[in-house]
């Protein structure tokens, strides 16, 4: 591994980004772990000290999207993303260096629109001062700001990869079916039990 973060160290994109967007994810879990603390506070006074923290849940909700969008990085550069790959095995080679391909050009394009579609939530929150309807106010432009960072650095993550599957795919499709192809079935149980790629990690093809 080059760095922190379970990603496959024989792809050039990860171990490049891999530590970038391992920090992140570092850090919102730590962000993770202060809201569960004050929600556990809340609880405790509540039952204790009859009074409660406010914004603790509306915290809650921003983290969980802000979270998830920096979340969809990480999961690419594990592969953890689900690929509909029942086909996989009846299709010739050419077809699935094809549709890897297809694939990493795909998700770039959607994580391209969302970054597009979530600056203009964040633009419309900034021309009318936007903030919640609660008791804490949040200026809108506060967690939409942070959300629009993970989809930023997803897009990121995603055109390098794209990037580098167009040019496999004209130099060395092998490779390129490796380093994007979908895990097999013991890749996927090595992600999930261990948390990290398995050594010389093999994908469907």
């Amino acid at each position: 591994m080059a760095g922190p973060g379970p990603y496959d160290d024989d792809n050039p994109v990860a171990r490049v980004l891999g530590p970038v967007v391992a920090l992140f994810q570092i850090a919102c879990g730590w962000a993770l772990l202060a809201i569960c603390v004050a929600t556990l506070y809340d609880i405790v006074a509540r039952r204790l000290f009859g009074h409660s923290v406010q914004g603790v849940n509306e915290i809650g909700a921003y983290l969980l999207a802000i979270v998830s969008a920096f979340g969809f990085a990480s999961a690419l550069l594990q592969k953890a993303h689900s690929r509909v790959d029942f086909l996989y095995a009846y299709l010739p080679k050419p077809a699935i260096s094809f549709l890897n391909l297809l694939a990493a050009l795909l998700l770039f394009v959607l994580a391209a629109i969302s970054v597009y579609e979530g600056y203009n939530v964040l633009d419309e929150s900034l021309l009318f001062e936007s903030q919640a309807a609660t008791p804490l106010q949040t200026p809108m432009w506060i967690p939409q700001g942070l959300w629009i960072g993970g989809l930023a650095l997803f897009a990121g993550v995603t055109f390098a990869c794209a990037v580098h599957a167009t040019y496999l795919y004209f130099k060395d499709r092998p490779r390129l079916d490796k380093l994007y192809g979908p895990l097999t079935v013991e890749g996927q149980i090595a992600v999930e039990t261990q948390g990290t790629l398995p050594p010389n990690v093999e994908t469907k093809s």
